[in-house]
């Protein structure tokens, strides 16, 4: 038996703990890496949908919904009432606040902090890694990924660099590629970004 895949033995063997009125839809697969302490906890009322992936240590609190054949890798923390998107990829040790919404096709790179209520459009790509060293000295050393503050709204495909800091309330344009860290409350965009403005008093969360 693959009891990765399995489950009630999953629960049995308390590697996933399930709050109340939990809805869990076909062909969601809840996985771990090696180690059974790794578990995952899915706090009350989230809904988990179809073909979704959910690896260990993962950590959701109430109301969170995640979307059809998104996958979260181990270690992926997100707060109350946040959603996810179809399609979305969290590699993992990352943390998205409450109330915030990340919509489809997102790339949520490993060791990426995101704040409360901030909003992602489709396809919005962050990353971690400067050197790019696949498969050579070095690999996987120095990664990075992107903080990002309260109130933040990021537009479809705009890109984060490894390690920027978005202000709280601060706006990316969509289609942006973001090079250098962005203070609380400005709007960029353009490629690279650049400062078009501030947003205006009423939109920022106080």
């Amino acid at each position: 038996m693959d009891w990765e895949y399995n489950t009630d033995y999953m629960i049995d063997q308390g590697v996933l703990i399930l709050g109340e009125n939990v809805i869990i839809e076909e062909d969601v697969k809840f996985t771990r890496f090696s180690d059974p302490d790794e578990k995952i906890i899915i706090g009350d009322n989230c809904v988990l949908k179809s073909g979704c992936i959910i690896y260990g240590r993962c950590k959701f609190s109430n109301n969170v919904m995640i979307g059809h054949n998104s996958i979260m890798m181990g270690g992926t923390i997100i707060g109350n009432n946040t959603y996810i998107g179809g399609l979305v990829n969290c590699e993992g040790d990352s943390i998205i606040g409450s109330h915030c919404g990340i919509n489809a096709q997102s790339h949520i790179t490993k060791f990426t902090q995101i704040g409360d209520y901030t909003f992602f459009g489709p396809m919005v790509c962050t990353t971690n890694d400067w050197d790019m060293r696949f498969k050579r000295e070095g690999h996987g050393e120095g990664l990075i990924g992107p903080r990002i503050g309260k109130g933040v709204r990021v537009g479809n495909m705009a890109t984060i660099l490894p390690g920027i800091v978005l202000g709280d309330n601060s706006m990316v344009g969509a289609g942006s590629i973001v090079t250098k860290d962005v203070e609380e409350n400005i709007i960029v965009y353009g490629v690279p970004a650049k400062v078009h403005g501030k947003v205006p008093e009423a939109d920022r969360l106080k």
